[in-house]
């Protein structure tokens, strides 16, 4: 009984032992100046879309490994020096913020053009209401609109933006 609860322990000291390596991290951080809040995360089996020197569009492709110089992609191996521009519209959670903004104005534009429909045509019964107040509904809808179109596209590297690799927790 004793040989089997050592034998066990043994085991399971092993396994716990060979989960160190299983578990580090490895992820591309991308940095606007000193500002901790502006990082984004690339991990290892998401899509990276980025621009380098060499080449004049964006490539997106899966990043299969990260190693302390290179990004190792599923068709290239990149250097984080040669990257100019990586695409971060989808990665960047400022946007999410910046659309339900946007979408709150043209709500309000949508909402308060059919409130004035429906009270027009409830009190006067015709759509006379509707053409003095046209002027709100448009702006609020456009003003939404505008808004949606400053979202963040791309992370340029260059000045004080900084692409790093991180490995974390790896003999």
């Amino acid at each position: 009984m004793i040989q089997k609860t050592g034998f066990l322990f043994l085991l399971l000291f092993s396994f716990f032992l060979g989960l160190e390596t299983a578990y580090a991290q490895k992820f591309i951080l991308l940095q606007r100046g000193e500002n901790q809040k502006t990082r984004l995360k690339f991990e290892i089996g998401e899509n990276f879309t980025y621009k380098t020197k060499s080449v004049d569009f964006f490539v997106t492709d899966r990043i299969v490994d990260i190693t302390p110089a290179a990004i190792i992609l599923t068709e290239n191996v990149l250097l984080p020096s040669d990257i100019t521009a990586v695409e971060i519209i989808d990665k960047d959670p400022r946007n999410i913020t910046i659309s339900n903004f946007s979408y709150l104005g043209m709500g309000a534009g949508v909402l308060f053009l059919v409130g004035t429909t429906v009270n027009s045509l409830y009190q006067q019964g015709d759509l006379s209401e509707v053409g003095n107040t046209i002027g709100w509904p448009i702006g609020l809808f456009a003003t939404g609109f505008l808004i949606s179109k400053m979202k963040y596209k791309t992370f340029k590297h260059k000045g004080k933006n900084k692409i790093q690799l991180v490995i974390l927790y790896e003999d």
